[in-house]
């Protein structure tokens, strides 16, 4: 028996945290929407796996004014759910002299877009935020504003706020086509039938490329492993997310520590044909990176791109790319860390994971309502910000969806600027 609808005003596809806060979106506004997801359940890739920073500090300018209603709309949602929402600042910790001038050009583009609140301290003023920070730094900045939560629960809080606004969500459920008819989407193709649909959101993470392609849209986004691990119950010692050049780090509620490998993380990359599709614009990032990404051969995906004769064939998606943790830079992250908070030298490492990270080019989202058939939007390349920017971003592509246009500034995140020469970013994350 079929158990989804024939037809809906908006498919969405993926139910990350954008896809969810979409959903809840568009059926706030009284349309039918279906979500599609392979997973069995929200969160099931990406969303559920991210550190949990919610920063406006040190954004690109151009998504400072996302950040900043995002970071409004986080605070509106706090008292509602469970899902261990805080608001007790960003601090990035230099400890040397190029990151110290690093921060302090962050600092100088955040005023220029107007978050006075981002400030450079002292050691001495950073320890009477964080006491417990007692190891070697030269100075830091400070965000009071930002704010951090547990992601997959972020997800469902946002997933049933849609379910009950009369959203319907399709696990276990795989899109493989957008049908298009006359210029203009006609729904999805989905491993349980065809549905019928005015408008099409794609937020399929890494996947949201193959999508695209089956309509003939090119959207040059890289899948990069991001490697976190989390620590044992400690006391409570970091109050604030601390970021710096050698790790990042966020105590949860429980105690327990989860640790990335900080600004300009290595990333790892897993090769096959695919890579080659866009190296024309990622080759220069990738060179001028070279230290930050590390490379794994894909054998399982060269043969099923040799065996489908296709990069982009729809029978690839969805096929597993579980990613291991690379442990050792793990391992390296935490040191980093015990160095300047020493108690953390002593802390077990429970468990490790890799997200895979869905990285545009330029390092920005790319959100386009434009760029294929009337009707379909892309929501893709968020680079790891997708947690922080999702309530405005979700919204977004509501508009986009219902109403063709909306009235916050994503000139700068269309698909067609990569038609130009694109700029290299300061950081591989």
């Amino acid at each position: 028996m079929r158990e989804i609808p024939d037809a809906v005003d908006v498919a969405v596809v993926g139910a990350g945290i954008c896809g969810s806060v979409c959903a809840a979106s568009v059926a706030a506004r009284g349309a039918s929407v279906l979500v599609i997801e392979k997973e069995g359940m929200a969160a099931g890739e990406q969303s559920g796996r991210a550190q949990g920073a919610i920063r406006v500090q040190g954004r690109d300018p151009t998504e400072i004014p996302l950040a900043l209603e995002a970071l409004s709309r986080w605070h509106d949602v706090a008292a509602e759910g469970d899902f261990e929402l805080t608001f007790n600042g960003n601090m990035y910790l230099c400890s040397g002299v190029s990151e110290v001038d690093a921060v302090k050009e962050l600092i100088e583009q955040s005023h220029a877009s107007g978050l006075r609140n981002v400030r450079f301290l002292t050691p001495a003023e950073a320890r009477h935020i964080i006491p417990a920070a007692t190891g070697a730094f030269l100075a830091a900045m400070w965000s009071a504003d930002d704010g951090q939560c547990q992601p997959a629960k972020a997800t469902q809080f946002f997933e049933a706020r849609a379910r009950g606004r009369g959203a319907r969500f399709a696990y276990d459920t795989l899109a493989t086509k957008i049908l298009e008819r006359d210029g203009a989407v006609a729904g999805v193709a989905t491993s349980r039938g065809r549905i019928a649909a005015r408008a099409v959101v794609i937020a399929g993470g890494i996947w949201t490329s193959l999508l695209a392609a089956t309509v003939g849209v090119d959207v040059p986004i890289m899948p990069v492993a991001l490697s976190e691990c989390e620590t044992e119950a400690v006391a409570p010692l970091i109050p604030a997310t601390l970021r710096a050049f050698r790790f990042g780090a966020r105590q949860r509620a429980n105690g327990k520590v989860v640790v990335s490998a900080g600004m300009n993380a290595v990333v790892d990359h897993y090769l096959s044909f695919a890579s080659l599709r866009h190296l024309r614009v990622w080759a220069p990032r990738l060179l001028h990176h070279r230290s930050a990404v590390r490379l794994r051969c894909d054998w399982r995906a060269l043969v099923d791109e040799a065996v489908h004769r296709s990069l982009v064939s729809p029978k690839l998606i969805g096929i597993n790319r579980h990613r291991e943790a690379n442990r050792g830079l793990m391992h390296r992250s935490l040191d980093a860390l015990g160095a300047i908070v020493p108690p953390l030298r002593r802390a077990r490492i429970e468990r490790y994971w890799a997200g895979v990270i869905d990285l545009s080019p330029d390092g920005l989202p790319i959100i386009d309502g434009d760029a294929g058939p009337a009707g379909m939007v892309l929501v893709t390349g968020l680079s790891g910000h997708g947690l922080a920017l999702a309530p405005v971003i979700g919204d977004i592509a509501a508009d986009l969806a219902l109403i063709h246009a909306t009235s916050r500034p994503i000139a700068p995140f269309s698909l067609r600027r990569f038609r130009a020469q694109t700029p290299i970013p300061r950081k591989m994350i």
